[in-house]
């Protein structure tokens, strides 16, 4: 009886979740379907008279000996409580395992190769709406005659960076050196959000998914897209949908 209560229950639970996903996504369809640009200054101090630079700067990842001995100062710093008994990561990460992974960091991880592996693509930087954004740039080296590349953006989510795109992005704009269809070929743009990875966090307030689809529909234009795909995952599907809302 009391396995067929808890069962009962369970089966409850389920129909409960089900129901409030469903009356959310009704609820969200009869939301307003478009969303306005939305113009903003999130630079410094106030927004200058004059117009924005628009000029877009190659970029690479460098790191500075003076910057790796800082931070090989501090993970020599770290200080570590003992982790609750038995608590194995059910409160967070567990304090013993977290000593391996400093340990790890500080004699074993090479952060030079790992720097030229984040530079094997190009990447770029460019004032919009008064921050600097970084983005990765990815061209087809060589296109079938009478065909053009789709161009696709990419947003990543939290935790997560530009990088998680890099694996994917051979096959999208060479995917028949990798065995797989040449009918679909993309020219893949992967931006950071403001305040993550290489571009500069918005110095105002009130910045949120609508501010950073802004910024990233402004950025596509400059790099003379009217019309192009998104793929986006946690915040980054947010940012696209909002994107989508502004320029459907």
């Amino acid at each position: 009886e009391l396995c067929s209560s808890l069962a009962g229950i369970m089966l409850l639970e389920v129909f409960l979740v089900l129901g409030t996903v469903i009356i959310y996504f009704l609820l969200s369809r009869k939301k307003e379907e478009t969303l306005p640009f939305k113009e903003g200054w999130w630079g410094k101090g106030q927004k200058p008279d004059t117009e924005e630079d628009t000029t877009i700067r190659p970029f690479k990842v460098e790191t500075t000996e003076e910057m790796l001995s800082d931070l090989f100062r501090r993970l020599d710093q770290a200080r570590f409580t003992d982790p609750l008994e038995n608590s194995c990561f059910h409160y967070g990460t567990n304090s013993v395992y977290l000593r391996k992974i400093v340990s790890y960091w500080k004699n074993q991880f090479n952060w030079k190769r790992q720097v030229d592996v984040l530079n094997m693509y190009p990447q770029f930087k460019t004032k919009i709406q008064g921050i600097d954004i970084h983005f990765v740039h990815v061209k087809p080296l060589c296109l079938p005659e009478g065909q053009s590349a789709k161009p696709l953006l990419m947003v990543h989510g939290w935790p997560g960076s530009f990088y998680e795109f890099y694996k994917i992005i051979p096959l999208l704009t060479d995917p028949a050196s990798h065995g797989l269809s040449a009918e679909h070929i993309f020219e893949v743009i992967c931006p950071s959000i403001p305040g993550y990875g290489f571009s500069e966090a918005p110095h105002k307030k009130d910045f949120n998914s609508v501010s950073a689809a802004s910024v990233f529909y402004e950025l596509m234009l400059r790099l003379g897209f009217n019309e192009f795909y998104t793929q986006g995952g946690d915040w980054g599907w947010l940012i696209c949908t909002n994107l989508a809302q502004i320029a459907p």
